[in-house]
């Protein structure tokens, strides 16, 4: 199904009679916002699915590899930006794989990995150092951060720090792996759920759209006790 046709969908719905006294036009924008946030519940829930059974590849049906360029390697370390921000999930899972792009010289294409990257966090290199764990281990690394390099509309928000990154041969660009928000496909680029989990999807926007807050009363008891 694509995210045109889940649009058509749930516009249908506030359209017909099913809706009772919701009936009524809704902008494709508003849906879209709506489809973005039960998109998120619906790929947390897999992520939760996965975390009690031990096994992640469903979300892998959700991502794509996007090439990206190394830039300005110092050393062992360098960074690069990400294509958008990455979905938010628990354990940084939101990146499923980082490996380093190598073309082949005879067929001119990425062929596979020579180096795969292992995710770390942000206070990691000191412990490490300590550890003399760079000392043992060559296998670059990756950590998350919000750009403060590329800052401003339609730039991109958040990049990558490699970290333990081999003298020679350079790595001048990598793949990587993300899991892809809705908000990143095109309206009629198919969209990966697994079974049965349109209507689960459908049905969690319809009823974000239609739950009624309740009335603030709060302020309405203040002025009557201040009258009285």
């Amino acid at each position: 199904m694509t995210k045109q046709h889940l649009i058509e969908a749930i516009a249908d719905w506030f359209a017909s009679d099913l809706a009772g006294d919701m009936k009524s036009v809704v902008h494709p924008e508003i849906i879209k916002t709506h489809i973005g946030n039960a998109f998120n519940t619906l790929i947390y829930n897999t992520w939760l699915t996965g975390k009690k059974f031990g096994e992640f590849s469903q979300l892998d049906a959700w991502s794509r590899t996007y090439e990206v360029t190394v830039q300005d390697q110092c050393g062992k370390r360098a960074y690069c930006f990400l294509p958008f921000a990455p979905v938010q999930l628990p354990d940084g899972m939101g990146i499923r794989q980082i490996r380093s792009h190598w073309a082949c010289p005879v067929y001119g294409q990425a062929i596979g990995a020579e180096w795969l990257f292992a995710p770390i966090e942000a206070t990691a290199n000191a412990i490490f150092d300590e550890l003399e764990v760079s000392d043992m281990d060559n296998m670059p690394t990756f950590r998350l951060e919000q750009s403060n390099l590329s800052t401003g509309e339609g730039e991109e928000s958040h990049m990558l720090w490699l970290e333990n990154l081999p003298l020679s041969p350079l790595i001048n660009t990598v793949d990587i792996l993300m899991v892809v928000p809705i908000s990143e496909l095109g309206d009629y680029d198919e969209v990966v759920i697994p079974q049965g989990g349109e209507d689960m999807l459908v049905r969690g926007v319809i009823d974000i759209m239609t739950k009624k807050q309740k009335p603030d009363t709060l302020n309405d008891m203040n002025a009557q006790q201040n009258i009285q």
